[in-house]
């Protein structure tokens, strides 16, 4: 059986600038001009180490002024590139703002960076295998999986004081099959001990067995299966 890992779909924000310096521009001033007025982005609700939008239209205009003395040839390249550079910081840091608020929305993430002039992309996260215990489509079958890989023991308790062992695996998943519907057990799991290292149990996970629920308190902590230290009883 192939490890179990959860998908999320998290929408970014993407600051994509084109390579001529004038669409560059043109690209600022359109940010600016959706951020304006924008109902999503008050100005007061702006973060403190966001940079204003007054700062940001100042350095747009600066920009815009460099690379007009560019090519009245009463500036410099220099002084237009470094206008530049500021005008990238700051769509950076606002971007983080975007970011930020589809984050905290993603039923709407894709409207909300779009809105602000941004171009979005969407990524798949990894999530990694926790310790869990799932009913299965089988009555009576429960699917327990450990959050590191490696060779696992397993062990199961009606009350987490008399406990039963169960058969050890080479993976870091197994199945316990002829349970009672509507019993509640609790599972756990440890990465097989070395000569070099000793590893703790896994917190309890609590499950009421039953065909295609989910567990019902007391598990999912990821990270103590595998971690170093005494066998806890």
């Amino acid at each position: 059986m192939s490890t179990i890992m959860i998908i999320i779909k998290r929408i970014i924000a993407a600051l994509i600038m084109p390579a001529k310096i004038a669409d560059k521009i043109i690209r600022a001033q359109s940010i600016l001009a959706k951020l304006t007025n924008n109902t999503t982005f008050p100005i007061g609700s702006w973060p403190a180490n966001v940079v204003s939008l007054a700062q940001f239209s100042t350095d747009v205009t600066a920009l815009v002024n460099a690379e007009t003395a560019v090519k009245n040839r009463t500036g410099n390249a220099a002084a237009r590139n470094a206008a530049l550079a500021v005008v990238m910081a700051d769509l950076r840091s606002i971007m983080t703002m975007v970011q930020l608020k589809a984050d905290g929305n993603l039923a709407n993430a894709e409207t909300i960076i779009i809105s602000a002039g941004y171009s979005v992309r969407k990524a798949k996260t990894r999530q990694k295998q926790q310790n869990d215990a799932q009913n299965t489509e089988i009555v009576g079958t429960v699917l327990l999986t450990a959050d590191v890989a490696g060779h696992h023991e397993w062990q199961m308790s009606k009350d987490t004081v008399a406990i039963i062992n169960l058969p050890a695996t080479t993976t870091s998943h197994t199945h316990v099959q002829s349970l009672i519907p509507g019993d509640v057990w609790y599972f756990r799991n440890h990465k097989v001990n070395t000569q070099k290292a000793t590893y703790n149990w896994s917190p309890w996970v609590k499950l009421m067995i039953g065909p295609g629920g989910r567990t019902i308190g007391g598990g999912n902590l990821p990270g103590h299966a595998g971690s170093l230290g005494l066998p806890t009883t």
